[in-house]
């Protein structure tokens, strides 16, 4: 009876861990030390070095330009201002918990816990806020049934 109670306790135990939200760090907003809204252009510039291709979306406001490199995006407020947003594209880059382009639900949530989920467009999202600062949030792209993106912004409309 006693190692029945006991059983029961442990599995009431697991349940209640994985039910609750793994709280993410500013680390986890990161790329090669980079992070929205705490990076500036010259910053992107001493880390990646120059793009070779460029993308403004004027649909925010202050525009966001897209510094297009291998595998990453980042954006920009403005023409040089403070970084917005980071886009892995590729399994090139990885988050801080190494979670990469390609890793399972099963996966994120093992690193991160539980996610805001939220269908978008037909985009299915895992999403994670920083508590100190909701707005900035890690997203994961999960409409294959696996990351096919990951998106660290400071951005409020993105995805």
């Amino acid at each position: 009876m006693r190692t029945k109670v006991v059983f029961l306790l442990i599995v009431l135990l697991l349940c209640n861990a994985a039910a609750v939200s793994a709280a993410i760090s500013a680390v986890d907003l990161a790329v090669n030390e980079i992070r929205p809204a705490a990076s500036s252009y010259a910053d992107v510039i001493a880390k990646f070095g120059y793009s070779k291709k460029q993308i403004v979306d004027t649909k925010h406001q202050p525009p966001v330009t897209y510094l297009i490199y291998s595998g990453l995006r980042i954006g920009l407020s403005g023409q040089e201002g403070p970084v917005a947003v980071l886009q892995l594209d590729t399994g090139q880059y990885q988050t801080s918990r190494g979670v990469k382009i390609g890793a399972t639900a099963y996966k994120v949530i093992k690193e991160y816990g539980q996610p805001d989920q939220q269908i978008i467009n037909g985009h299915r999202y895992f999403i994670y806020q920083l508590e100190s600062a909701p707005e900035q949030r890690l997203i994961f792209d999960m409409s294959e049934g696996y990351v096919t993106k990951i998106i660290m912004t400071s951005l409020t409309d993105i995805p």
